[in-house]
């Protein structure tokens, strides 16, 4: 969880400082160089290492909405890294989360019960870590395809929304402080921990 939460937030100051001392030499990649630098991302997402909303902003601020289906493409990959590195990693988490919270069980029946939804409303939400969310689906027992499809549906509103907003900044700093978008953060945020909370509750 701390890695999760933490080494994110670090890659973004340290990727920013790089960025902005850096920037006139990014702006003359060619397209090899930012094949290089969505095959690093898929990788850096994957494990946690980058937030994707960032990875959507820089892409949007640099490329512009030539960036949709790299980032898009990216984001599904570094889902399946997730993904089956949860699973490898699993070690019966399951079984153990519910030996210590009986309560659980009946959260993840509801997950098996409705895997697309689940997924869907696990990636429309900003607020939900990617990385987080990779590990939490696979060991829930989500089929992998509703776990790529699914969010790939849940995915694509925030990152059109993140490309969007690089894409109109003057500065990449414009882009990290915007705060014109923050009702459109909200609402996708609220839709999806409001909506996972009432699909997943236990029932009494």
């Amino acid at each position: 969880m701390i890695w999760m939460t933490i080494i994110p937030w670090l890659s973004t100051l340290t990727i920013t400082y790089v960025v902005l001392a850096e920037e006139d030499w990014i702006r003359t990649f060619t397209l090899s160089s930012w094949l290089y630098f969505f095959i690093i991302s898929i990788f850096s997402m994957g494990l946690a290492i980058t937030p994707t909303t960032f990875i959507s902003l820089l892409g949007g601020y640099f490329l512009g909405v030539k960036a949709v289906l790299p980032v898009v493409i990216s984001y599904q990959l570094a889902s399946l890294v997730g993904f089956f590195l949860a699973q490898r990693m699993d070690n019966n988490a399951r079984h153990w989360i519910q030996k210590r919270f009986p309560k659980s069980a009946s959260i993840f029946d509801n997950v098996e019960k409705q895997p697309w939804l689940t997924t869907f409303l696990a990636r429309i939400s900003p607020a939900l870590p990617f990385g987080l969310m990779n590990v939490v689906l696979a060991i829930s027992g989500v089929r992998l395809a509703p776990f790529i499809f699914g969010g790939l549906i849940g995915m694509l509103p925030r990152t059109l929304l993140f490309i969007w907003i690089g894409s109109q900044a003057s500065f990449l700093i414009e882009a990290l402080e915007t705060k014109d978008h923050l009702v459109w953060l909200i609402v996708l945020s609220g839709i999806g921990i409001f909506g996972l909370y009432k699909l997943l509750k236990p029932k009494p």
